[in-house]
């Protein structure tokens, strides 16, 4: 798993190495051959699939202008060439590519639109897994999900804390608890 200080960073939001661990395994890329990550940011999530499972075509969609520009420089930094970066809002109309697996690090409040699109894409029993920090959005996440149809719906918080230099002293500050739901398309 890379480090998060492998990649170029600026304002834009990152999922974290400890987390990003745990939302790829969640993701079940192994026998995947297409994959979609909704909320790009940095690309971390992204980077990490492309560089893990090199035949594995990823797609990202980001709507922010500083972080499509950092996607393409840490794309650029670590020479991958199965990354399509599409800037937009999601949910795209005209991306209908059928995927194995999807993540869904953002959705700029259109959570309940993207799901619903993301189950017309993803393939049967495709994986979709959802982070997210605020309970609302936990709670919205399971909702849609359940109502949707989709399977095998679980949820994790992962509450990481880094050791960090206080004074004389080391304390672990902690980063944000994040909630980690993975589920599965429905037949």
């Amino acid at each position: 798993m890379m480090k998060d200080s492998e990649f170029i960073r600026g304002r834009v939001p990152m999922t974290k190495e400890e987390i990003r661990t745990i939302s790829i395994s969640k993701l079940n890329l192994k026998n995947c051959s297409t994959f979609l990550d909704v909320g790009g940011g940095t690309g971390s999530i992204s980077i990490q699939s492309a560089l893990d499972n090199k035949d594995l075509q990823v797609f990202t969609i980001e709507r922010n202008k500083e972080a499509v520009e950092l996607i393409h420089k840490n794309i650029d930094k670590f020479n991958i060439n199965n990354i399509k970066v599409i800037k937009e809002y999601a949910p795209v109309d005209y991306f209908d590519k059928k995927i194995d697996s999807a993540f869904i690090g953002g959705s700029g409040g259109n959570l309940e639109e993207i799901i619903i699109w993301l189950k017309e894409l993803l393939n049967e029993d495709g994986a979709l897994v959802i982070n997210c920090i605020i309970l609302q959005t936990l709670n919205e996440s399971l909702r849609i999900l359940k109502e949707q149809g989709f399977e095998d719906i679980e949820c994790v918080q992962a509450s990481v804390a880094r050791l960090e230099k206080l004074g004389k002293g080391n304390y672990f500050k902690p980063l944000n608890p994040t909630y980690i739901i993975s589920s599965k398309r429905g037949r």
